[in-house]
Order: C-alpha cells, then sequence, then structure tokens
C-alpha cells in the first residue's frame, strides 16, 4: 500500500487524520518531528503531511531532510498559519503541495494526496518512457577509455564550435553517425537541427531533390514546392554520410554550397542562402577514388578541412566489454527484460574475436545473445558461432601467422570471414549483411575486392588493396 507519513505536534489532528486515511492507505504518525526525521532516514514513504510550526523542528526543516534523504517523496505542507511567501518558500524546497488548516471534510484531503500520488505516478511513467525512447533511439554517448577513444574525444571537442566542414573516415560500423552526433552535440548548434541522410541510399536521379529540394512545376508530378535537406538542416548540422556514393552532377552542386553557403532548388533561377555545417563520412578509400576519377578533388579538400579516423574496434582494447555492456541495456530495454552480465568465457570470446563488423557487428551479436538468454548470465552457448573463434593456428600451418605483415593476415582473414559467412547464409546477402553487422552495399564492396561471388566461391580476380581503409 501507499505509505503516508503525517508529523504533527496535536494528537487530535493525528488521530482524526488517521482514522480519514488508513482505509486507503498504510498510514504512520509522528508527533515528534526529530522521531520522524529517524524514520524517513531508514523507512519509504511515498507521502508526508507536515505540520509547519513544531516544536523542536519546523516543517520546512523536517521538508529539506526528507527530500536529503528521500527526493522521489511528495511532501504536502499543512498549516493554519499560511502566507504566499510560506508558500513560494515550501515550493522552492520541494513541497507539492500547501494545505490551510483547519481541514474540516477528511475527502478533500484524500483528493489532495491522489493529485500528489498521480504527479508521482505521472514522473514515473515519463521516466519510463525517456528510457524506453533512449533505447530504440540512437546512442549518443562515445564508450570507451582507450587511447585512441580518448584521442577522438579531445579532437571533437577541439574542433566542435568551427564551422568548418569535417570529414569521418572508418571502416563500416565503426559508428561515424554516431561521431557525427557527439559534434553536433558538443557544439554551439546543439539547439539547431541535426539532419542525418545515407547517401548510398537516395538514387542517383533523385538525390539533387533530396538535398537541395525542389519549385513548384519543376518537373512533372511536382504540384508543390519542397524544401530540401539543406534548409531543413539551416542553423543546424548536415550529415552526410557515405559520401563517396555520391554522383559527380551532385558533388558539383555540393562544392557551390559549401563554398558559397547557397542552394539553388531544382527548377529555381535564384539560390537561397543556408548556415549550414556539413559532416560527411565515407568509409570508401577516397584516395582511390579520387585517382579513378570517381570523386572530385576540390570537394575532398573542401570537405576534410577537419579530418576524424575513427579507430576499428578490434584496435580498441577492452572498450569491447564497455560497448557489450551499453548493448545489452540498450537490447533488454528494448525487448521489456532484465538486464543480463556477460560470463567469463563470453569475455574472453569477445575479446579474441577481431570483429570485422567493428561496433554495428558487436550490436547484432548482444542483440542475439539477449534473445537468446533465459537466465542471468550470457554463456558462449547464447553467441553466433562465429564468434567463438578457434586458437590462431601454429606458424608454417598454414593460420594467419604464416606472414607476420598485419595487412596480409587482415586481408586473408577477410578473406576467409567473407567465404565462410556467405556459405553460412545459403548466399542471401541479405542474411550476411544482418549476421555480420556489415551493410549490403559495404558487403558486396568486401565481396568484389576479395574476387568473391555472394556463394563465396572465388570470382574473377580480386581487386589490388593498396592500403588499409
Amino acid at each position: 500500500m501507499t505509505r503516508v507519513a503525517i508529523v504533527d505536534d496535536d494528537p487530535l489532528i493525528l488521530d482524526a487524520w488517521r482514522l480519514a486515511l488508513r482505509d486507503r492507505y498504510d498510514v504512520v504518525t509522528f508527533r515528534n518531528p526529530l522521531e520522524a526525521e529517524r524514520f524517513f532516514e531508514h523507512e519509504r514513504i511515498d507521502v508526508a503531511l507536515l505540520d509547519l510550526q513544531m516544536p523542536g523542528r519546523d516543517g520546512l526543516a523536517l521538508l529539506r531532510a526528507i527530500k536529503r534523504v528521500q527526493p522521489d517523496a511528495e511532501v504536502v505542507i499543512v498549516t493554519g498559519h499560511g502566507s504566499i511567501a510560506i508558500a513560494i518558500e515550501a515550493t522552492r524546497a520541494g513541497a507539492h503541495d500547501f494545505v490551510l488548516k483547519p481541514v474540516e471534510d477528511p475527502e478533500a484531503l484524500v483528493l489532495r494526496i491522489e493529485r500528489v500520488l498521480e504527479r508521482r505516478r505521472l514522473a514515473a511513467d515519463n521516466a519510463a518512457l525517456r528510457t524506453a525512447v533512449s533505447a530504440l533511439g540512437p546512442e549518443r554517448t562515445l564508450i570507451g577509455d582507450s587511447e585512441p577513444m580518448q584521442r577522438l574525444r579531445a579532437l571533437i571537442e577541439r574542433v566542435a564550435d568551427s564551422p568548418a566542414p569535417v570529414l569521418i573516415v572508418g571502416e563500416s560500423g565503426t559508428g561515424k553517425e554516431l561521431v557525427s552526433r557527439a559534434l553536433h552535440a558538443h557544439s554551439n548548434r546543439s539547439k539547431r537541427p541535426f539532419v542525418p541522410v545515407n547517401c548510398a541510399a537516395i538514387a542517383d536521379d533523385l538525390i539533387d531533390n533530396e538535398l537541395f529540394g525542389h519549385e513548384r512545376g519543376a518537373f512533372t508530378g511536382a504540384s508543390t514546392a519542397h524544401k530540401g535537406l539543406f534548409e531543413a538542416a539551416h542553423g543546424g548540422v548536415l550529415f552526410l554520410d557515405e559520401i563517396g556514393d555520391v554522383p559527380p552532377s551532385t558533388q558539383v552542386r555540393l562544392l557551390r554550397a559549401l563554398q558559397e553557403g547557397e542552394v539553388r532548388p531544382v527548377g529555381a533561377t535564384t539560390s537561397r542562402t543556408v548556415d549550414v555545417r556539413v559532416v560527411a563520412a565515407t568509409n570508401v578509400d577516397l584516395a582511390r577514388a579520387m585517382d579513378e576519377g570517381r570523386f572530385r578533388r576540390d570537394l575532398f579538400f573542401r570537405l576534410s578541412t577537419f579530418r576524424l579516423e575513427l579507430p576499428p574496434l578490434r584496435a580498441r582494447g577492452d572498450d569491447v566489454l564497455q560497448l557489450a555492456d551499453r548493448l545489452m541495456q540498450r537490447a533488454a530495454a528494448r525487448a521489456e527484460r532484465p538486464a543480463r552480465r556477460l560470463g567469463d568465457e563470453v569475455i574472453a570470446a569477445l575479446r579474441a574475436y577481431p570483429w570485422p563488423g567493428n561496433v554495428r557487428e558487436l550490436g547484432n551479436v548482444i542483440e542475439y545473445a539477449v534473445t537468446l538468454c533465459d537466465g542471468e548470465v550470457i554463456e558462449p552457448i547464447h553467441l553466433p558461432s562465429h564468434v567463438l573463434v578457434a586458437p590462431a593456428a601454429p606458424v608454417g600451418d598454414g593460420g594467419l601467422l604464416d606472414d607476420l605483415v598485419y595487412k596480409t593476415a587482415r586481408e586473408r582473414f577477410e578473406r576467409r570471414y567473407l567465404r565462410e559467412l556467405m556459405q553460412a547464409s545459403q548466399a542471401n546477402l541479405s542474411e550476411a549483411a544482418r549476421r555480420s553487422g556489415v551493410d549490403r552495399s559495404n558487403l558486396r564492396r568486401l565481396l568484389r575486392r576479395h574476387g568473391l561471388d555472394t556463394t563465396g566461391a572465388p570470382v574473377g580476380t580480386p581487386e589490388p588493396v593498396d592500403e588499409l581503409d
């Protein structure tokens, strides 16, 4: 039952209120405010009715003592000597209501308590809703204490307030959008819009319309004007993910928008001024794309005023365990299940696995494990089989260490991983993307680079690899 504490030095009032409330609530009463304060230090209460003027300790002092040890408890101040000044002071100290004596109608007192309890229930519901929204929404905190992450956080703080463009590079799944959101959150634009767009997900003939908008009548079917994403992000940040996949014609318009701070909607005769900080991201090797004529050099230099390189998960040490813990909390909240903890063997497996899909793959693995685990501890049986990596073969036995050059070992592992992944996924690219945490376009690019088809079988000649991308 809801526990209501009544503190008043008048025994007649205590008896009357106890009789009026005891059928609905668990009622405790105190004539001595110091005795009540000691009780509040050890026993939970939901609502306290406090007389304002009592010998030894007044109601405001007792109110502050309650809020110090039980900040969620609701307090109603009751007095026969009310004033606006006292009511304001009580409210500032944390009181939710202010009642004047004499309280002749017990039902009126019950109504006051019910209002207080409803407020408490709403606050609890709001807190639960915020937790659920947080679990379903994008993560905004950079997790990890490794040296690469400490350097990255320091650089974000240094460049956050600059209006200059930022280019974020890193392997697929390393958290490029998360870093862009961190830049926005730490900047003087944090109260303004953050507009993300995946350039690779928009068809080439539609991307100009999405970014720059169009005027009414600009083309067949354009019955109304459409505001583009640059204008939607005015005053804030426009995050252009997969910038390496933008077609050359759009690259020209992007360059002008960055240089002049202006955009011209499709079909318009005049340009519009926009104040937008552009943050772009890619896992494409832009140096190779420029050499092959697929990406403009002038746009590259304009975008890369600041360049942030994200470390792969395999280079971040025990960050993987911190990330796994956060991801478990979010997965459990989404599934409305209790949080789990990692068993020792699982911890060892997570440390040993090289995470080619980086944090995105880790998220998929944790979601898989939380779903399968019915107990409190995640064990190896709850992990996907490919995460339980066997020990490396000895040198000279066809293992990864036959060639101690890291780049060669990594390429050998990636090729074997992709071959086994596609075989386990029965040549289904979507299923392989889901299991690996690598999106379809990047997975297809990896297969092509290693000369494999969707069955994992060799086809053609692998593309040369000049550097780690």
